[in-house]
């Protein structure tokens, strides 16, 4: 039985950032391009730091294509094209209304419960104090 990967083998950045740009990238599939067991390759991602970065950047190479692509698309005129980029890149989406800060102000006001009409007048009603007038 061979050990175990601890690392990506040499050579393992350029083989997924070409993946990558080609549209060929999935963890399954650059597992089986770099000789590795899927739950090894997978491991390796997750566990050893540099591996990590690589993936990482391999990704980023992945997503650049697909936004370069899709902003190609929102150029010749695709609305859903603008949309998605939009939304993605600027957060500005048709969905949401766009007041400047994202939060606006709130006001509550909670009001009791409604009283029956003698309670009312009993908790309304003033008594008025005399008054003692020295004057007399």
């Amino acid at each position: 039985m061979a050990r175990p990967f601890e690392k990506l083998p040499a050579g393992a950045r350029n083989h997924l950032e070409a993946m990558a740009a080609n549209g060929l990238l999935s963890e399954s599939a650059a597992a089986t391009a770099l000789g590795m067991p899927f739950d090894q390759f997978r491991r390796v991602i997750t566990e050893h730091e540099p591996s990590k970065r690589i993936w990482e950047d391999a990704l980023a190479v992945e997503r650049d294509q697909l936004l370069n692509a899709l902003y190609s698309k929102a150029v010749e005129g695709d609305v859903k094209a603008c949309q998605t980029l939009l939304a993605s890149r600027h957060g500005i989406s048709d969905k949401q209304p766009q007041n400047g800060g994202g939060g606006g102000v709130s006001v509550v006001f909670n009001l009791p419960d409604a009283m029956d009409p003698a309670e009312y007048a009993k908790r309304v009603q003033v008594q008025q104090e005399r008054l003692n007038d020295d004057s007399q």
